[in-house]
């Protein structure tokens, strides 16, 4: 079972949470079960004096006690009936004020997750299986654990409230009895404790097969696989991998369930002969004239809600450590430090800059991984200068534009701007000052201006700029066509206009030119465009950025030559630099794959000349 301090500290944690998202709320749902903790023990004693009262008057019993004799029958008959009316009142009450508050601490929640991931600078978090496990379990809380908490804990709140004004009942007729039932109720309650922190326990083990199922649902139901399913008849193979893993996490769920399930039934059962025992004693009592017929009313009664609300509370009690785990997930997400180290004294970043980049014998592996990407890598990148990164799949160049971007930081090295390490300046200023345009870019479900402006989120309201960075890409073009031009919804997820990979293509890259960055990198953003579109890009795209650093990633070779410095990469390593003229006369692998590119496109153009 889990430790007692642990679960304080997260019951204390989820309070913490619930109060931090709406103080009022929460304050009034605690004072209403409050209220509502009063009616029970109320209703009980007032049922009492009703039966002793109708008693007394029918000539049953000639005595009652004196409080009993002060009011007449009507008057007992209205207390009782106003009791149940009252909470019947409270109880739709106090669900409208729960839910409320769930609603609000859902959406606070997630609020504070989405800041805390904002907060993270690199990718090395978003690419860690374990801290997407972390993520799963924190959305889950958020979407509905911190719900169930609140639910499941305001009703157990409410029940030991009940149960202890009914236990101070109880007490009246021997301080012993009260004592008696929970104890032998409270087998029961670590049964059903102890059941919940394993089932908890288990869902925890189970997130990264619970990510899996989730894949296996959503390649069937997003409209971005839509078409290969269909097409390669992929519905079945992806419907079985769902069943079989939707079965293999039920089977193990179920075989906690049947072995827990005997446990807590045969608990639950000694606490009911516990109540049934002291209805055979209070019936004794009674027949032998120590006790009124009021009494067996209230205090067996009152015995039965005691049981009632003592298992409640173990029911709704049961369910929190099932929770705790997303629970410490998200904590864990809220309270992750950064994961870049940052300067304590930032230096302010150079603004032109003057000496350039330098990479100084860069190493890179990826976190969990021992294969360096990246292996004692050298080059400068001069003001002005452009350069191109050139080399088969999985060479490295992109890794070299996440760490010059310092998504990550070398694991050997380091990269220096102006002669001051990359890690020197704050974080924020840095990439302000480069403009980016990934191959594996984003089409934003937005209008197309907010596709262009979120280049310069700060200049997301300046149609000109937003206009003028459009013209720079191309993307005027698409623009044009659009019926409400830059107002135009993109997108078919909410009704709005698709584009076609090109046109998206070139609204990324007017995204690159919102900035006027000193760096501009092109990680091969341009593949959906034909030959001739992309070159002219490429072109204008070396006109408007003279003066400034730029690094191209491309594979095609009719664009490379343009860049005034070439590096050919091979396993992680520099093979080949210079410009392209020069890489030719070294007649190495650059100029081998060149040729080899020309000659493909030569004869492309030779038969459609043919044709």
């Amino acid at each position: 079972m889990r430790r007692a301090p642990e679960t304080l500290r997260l019951c204390r944690l989820a309070l913490r949470l619930a109060w931090l998202a709406q103080p009022v709320l929460v304050g009034s749902t605690l004072l209403l079960l409050v209220a509502q903790a009063v009616l029970p023990p109320l209703q009980l004693w007032f049922s009492q004096a009703l039966v002793d009262r109708l008693s007394l008057d029918l000539g049953l019993i000639p005595q009652v006690p004196s409080l009993v004799r002060m009011l007449p029958l009507a008057a007992w008959i209205g207390l009782a009936a106003g009791a149940v009316a009252v909470a019947q009142f409270l109880q739709p009450l106090s669900a409208t004020l729960q839910t409320m508050t769930g609603d609000r601490i859902t959406g606070f929640l997630a609020g504070e997750l989405i800041r805390a991931a904002n907060r993270w600078q690199g990718l090395a978090r978003f690419e860690d299986p374990q801290v997407a496990d972390d993520l799963r379990r924190a959305r889950w809380y958020v979407e509905g654990g911190g719900m169930y908490i609140m639910s499941y804990g305001a009703r157990a709140a409410l029940a030991l409230f009940t149960a202890t004004g009914t236990a101070l009942v109880l007490a009246a007729l021997h301080p012993l009895v009260p004592l008696a039932l929970v104890l032998l109720t409270l087998p029961a309650l670590a049964q059903r404790w102890d059941f919940g922190d394993r089932m908890g326990s288990h869902l925890y083990v189970q997130t990264s097969e619970t990510r899996r199922l989730e894949y296996n649902r959503e390649v069937m139901l997003t409209p971005a696989t839509a078409k290969d399913v269909r097409l390669y008849g992929l519905g079945q193979f992806f419907e079985q991998r769902y069943d079989t893993t939707f079965s293999h996490i039920m089977t193990e769920l179920d075989h906690v369930r049947r072995s827990m399930a005997p446990r807590v039934t045969s608990a639950s059962l000694l606490a009911a002969l516990a109540v049934g025992s002291l209805w055979v004693w209070l019936a004794w009592r009674i027949f032998q004239g120590e006790e009124s017929l009021g009494a067996f009313v209230l205090y067996g009664g009152a015995a039965a809600l005691l049981h009632a609300q003592l298992l409640s509370i173990g029911f709704d009690l049961g369910f929190l450590p099932i929770n705790f785990g997303s629970l410490r997930a998200l904590q864990r997400a809220l309270e992750a430090p950064p994961d870049l180290p940052l300067p304590s004294r930032p230096q302010p970043v150079p603004r032109p800059i003057r000496q350039g980049i330098v990479f100084e014998h860069v190493c890179f592996a990826y976190p969990g991984s021992d294969t360096p990407v990246l292996n004692d890598v050298s080059f400068c990148l001069k003001p002005g200068e452009s350069a191109a990164l050139v080399g088969h799949n999985g060479a490295g160049k992109t890794t070299i534009i996440k760490l010059l971007l310092r998504f990550y930081d070398p694991t050997g090295g380091r990269i220096l701007l102006d002669g001051v390490d990359l890690r020197e300046y704050a974080l924020a200023d840095l990439r302000r000052e480069m403009g980016v345009i990934f191959q594996d870019f984003v089409q934003y479900e937005l209008t197309a201006g907010e596709n262009v402006g979120l280049g310069g989120v700060e200049m997301l309201n300046d149609r000109e700029r937003i206009a003028a960075a459009a013209a720079q890409s191309g993307a005027d073009e698409v623009i044009d066509r659009l019926p409400d031009g830059l107002s135009t919804q993109l997108g078919r997820q909410f009704g709005g206009r698709e584009l076609s990979g090109g046109e998206w293509q070139k609204l990324a890259l007017a995204r690159g030119f919102m900035r006027d960055a000193l760096l501009i990198v092109l990680d091969e953003p341009t593949a959906a465009l034909d030959v001739e579109t992309e070159y002219a890009v490429y072109q204008r795209f070396h006109a408007l950025t003279r003066g400034k650093i730029t690094v191209l990633i491309s594979h095609r070779f009719s664009t490379v030559r343009m860049a005034d410095h070439i590096l050919y990469l091979a396993d992680g390593r520099i093979t080949e630099a210079g410009a392209h003229d020069a890489l030719m006369a070294q007649d190495g692998e650059y100029a081998h794959l060149y040729r080899l590119q020309a000659a493909q496109y030569a004869d492309a153009s030779q038969k459609g000349g043919e044709a």
